[in-house]
Parts: C-alpha cells; sequence; structure tokens
C-alpha cells in the first residue's frame, strides 16, 4: 500500500466525462478534487462533496 500525503484541495470541474462523479465517502455528487502525493511524483485525485472534502482537510491538517 502507498503512503498518502495529502497536498491540496480544488474545485471539481466536470468537463472530460459526461456522467457527474460521486464522493468517495458518502456517494454524494462530487464538488472538490483532494490531491495526494504518493511519491515519484505521481498524485492522487480522489472526488469528494464539500462536506467530506472539508472533514478530509482538518483531518490532515491535524495530522500533520
Amino acid at each position: 500500500m502507498m503512503d498518502r500525503i495529502f497536498s491540496s484541495i480544488r474545485a471539481y470541474s466536470n468537463n472530460l466525462s459526461d456522467s457527474p462523479k460521486t464522493c468517495k465517502d458518502c456517494g454524494q455528487p462530487a464538488t472538490k478534487d483532494a490531491l495526494f502525493d504518493v511519491g515519484n511524483e505521481i498524485a492522487v485525485v480522489e472526488r469528494y462533496c464539500d462536506q467530506c472534502a472539508q472533514a478530509v482537510e482538518n483531518n490532515n491538517r491535524s495530522s500533520a
């Protein structure tokens, strides 16, 4: 398993797909992209709703 290091959150724009994406945690429509550094200049993007994105950001701030 890779270590993920929280990097940032940005607004999610659905310009590459006709189908809307859902929040990784709760299944609601995604509004934010959370970026995580996994090493070797690779980033993982996970999509979240506003509420779950705020929780991810807060959890990663407190653990830093």
